[in-house]
C-alpha cells in the first residue's frame, strides 16, 4: 500500500516537472541578471490646476487625471554613473504608495534634465514614448507596452522622463527613491 502511494506521488511530481516551462518570456529579466538599480535623483510634480506654479523637487510623485481633466504629471530625473557603456538599461516601475482607476501610466523622455523649476505650462518638451505600465498591486507593475523601455545605457550624466496618466480617471502615487520609476542595468 505504502509503495503504491509513493509510486503515485513520484508519477505526479514527474508529470508536474515536465509541465514547467524551460525558458522565461523574453521581456522578463531574472533578478540575478540586473547588475545595478538606478533610483531617481529628483521628482517634480506639475499640475494642470496650478499650470504656472513651480511645485519644486519632492519625494512623492503624483500622476493622476480625474474625468479627463485635472492632470498631474511627474518629471523624474536619474543620474547615471560612469562605467555603464556597453550595458543595456531598462525602465521599470514598482512599489506604489497608492493607486486607483486604470492604474496605467506612460513614460516619455523629455528634452532637458533641468526640471527643478518646471511648471505644467513651462517644462521640457516631451520627446520619445518609452512604454506603458499598469499598476495593479503593491509590487512590480505589469508592462503593457515595452517598445522603448530597454535602451543602451548612456555615458555618465543625467536623463529625465515624464510620467503621465493613461485613462480618464486614474491615480498612481509613489515615494522616491524607494518606489516608482527606476532603471535596471542589465
Amino acid at each position: 500500500m505504502k509503495s503504491a502511494i509513493f509510486s503515485s506521488a513520484i508519477a505526479i511530481f514527474a508529470t508536474l516537472a515536465t509541465a514547467v516551462p524551460t525558458a522565461a518570456p523574453a521581456d522578463i529579466v531574472a533578478r540575478d541578471e540586473v547588475k545595478q538599480v538606478i533610483l531617481s535623483s529628483a521628482i517634480v510634480n506639475i499640475q494642470e490646476d496650478a499650470a504656472n506654479t513651480p511645485l519644486g523637487v519632492t519625494y512623492k510623485a503624483i500622476v493622476s487625471r480625474v474625468n479627463g481633466k485635472h492632470n498631474s504629471q511627474a518629471l523624474v530625473k536619474f543620474d547615471f554613473p560612469d562605467g555603464l557603456t556597453g550595458y543595456k538599461c531598462k525602465l521599470d516601475f514598482a512599489y506604489p504608495a497608492q493607486f486607483s482607476g486604470t492604474g496605467e501610466i506612460q513614460v516619455f523622455t523629455i528634452g532637458d534634465t533641468n526640471i527643478e523649476n518646471a511648471t505644467f505650462n513651462k517644462r521640457p518638451f516631451r520627446d520619445q514614448f518609452k512604454g506603458t505600465f499598469r499598476v495593479a498591486g503593491w509590487g512590480e507593475a505589469v508592462v503593457l507596452d515595452a517598445s522603448g523601455l530597454t535602451f543602451d545605457c548612456p555615458a555618465k550624466g543625467a536623463k529625465a522622463y515624464e510620467v503621465v496618466s493613461q485613462g480618464d480617471s486614474n491615480d498612481v502615487e509613489w515615494y522616491a527613491p524607494g518606489g516608482g520609476l527606476r532603471i535596471d542595468v542589465l
